[in-house]
C-alpha cells in the first residue's frame, strides 16, 4: 500500500539519522489513500444511519418505504427544522418519482438521503417555485398546459422556443398528461437543463 510504503520509508530514514527518502509521488499517493479511507468510513457510517432510519419508519417491514411511510419520515424530519412543513400527498408522490429509481412507488435505504435532500431543497425554494408557477399559470388552473409550459421553457432557453416534440417529451417524463403541477415543475426544469446540456455538443436548441 502506498501509505504503508511512505510510513516505512520515513521510519527507515529516521533510524539511519537522515531525512526520509519519500518522493512527492509517494506522499501524494499516501495522502490520497488516507482521504479514500476516511471517505469510505464516513460513507459506511452514513449508510448505517440511513438503514436505521428506514427500519424505524418501515411499518410493514418490507425493507422499503412506501408513500405513507415516507410521508411520516419527512414529517418527523421537517419537525426539527426551522420552518417545519409536512408534505402533501402530491409532494410525496413527486419525491418517490424523483428519488425512487429501483422500485416503483417505493424508495430503499440507498435512496433515502437523496429523497431528504430533494425535500429540503424544495421547501427552501417553495415560495420562489410558487411565484414562477403563478407567472405562467395564466388561467389559474393549477396546471401548466402545453403552451404555458412551452413559454416557460422558452424563457429558460434564453428566448429560443423549444420544439413541440421537446415540450411533449418533458411532459411525458414527468407524467403530465394534460399539464404539469407546481411540484412537477421542478422535475420538468431539471429535465430541460439536462436536455440542453446533452445537446450543446452537437446542436443549438431552437
Amino acid at each position: 500500500m502506498a501509505m504503508a510504503a511512505a510510513v516505512v520509508a520515513g521510519v527507515n530514514g529516521r533510524s539511519r539519522g537522515r531525512r526520509p527518502d519519500v518522493s512527492s509521488t509517494q506522499r501524494k499517493e499516501a495522502y490520497e489513500e488516507q482521504e479514500r479511507f476516511w471517505k469510505d468510513l464516513e460513507e459506511k457510517a452514513h449508510l448505517k444511519e440511513l438503514r436505521k432510519l428506514v427500519q424505524q419508519y418501515d411499518a410493514d417491514k418490507s425493507g422499503n418505504l412506501n408513500a405513507e411511510e415516507l410521508s411520516n419520515l419527512i414529517a418527523h424530519y421537517a419537525a426539527g427544522s426551522a420552518t417545519p412543513v409536512a408534505p402533501t400527498d402530491e409532494e410525496v408522490s413527486w419525491i418517490l418519482q424523483a428519488a425512487g429509481k429501483h422500485k416503483k412507488n417505493f424508495i430503499d435505504e440507498s435512496e433515502i438521503s437523496f429523497a431528504l435532500d430533494i425535500w429540503h431543497s424544495y421547501v427552501k425554494n417553495r415560495a420562489k417555485i410558487q411565484e414562477i408557477f403563478d407567472k405562467y399559470d395564466t388561467d389559474h388552473s393549477q396546471m401548466l398546459e402545453f403552451e404555458q409550459l412551452k413559454l416557460y421553457l422558452t424563457d429558460l432557453n434564453e428566448g429560443h422556443a423549444p420544439k413541440d416534440a421537446e415540450v411533449r417529451a418533458v411532459m411525458q417524463e414527468v407524467n403530465g398528461v394534460e399539464g404539469i403541477s407546481r411540484v412537477q415543475l421542478i422535475l420538468a426544469t431539471s429535465l430541460w437543463y439536462t436536455h440542453v446540456e446533452e445537446n450543446q455538443h452537437c446542436c443549438v436548441i431552437a
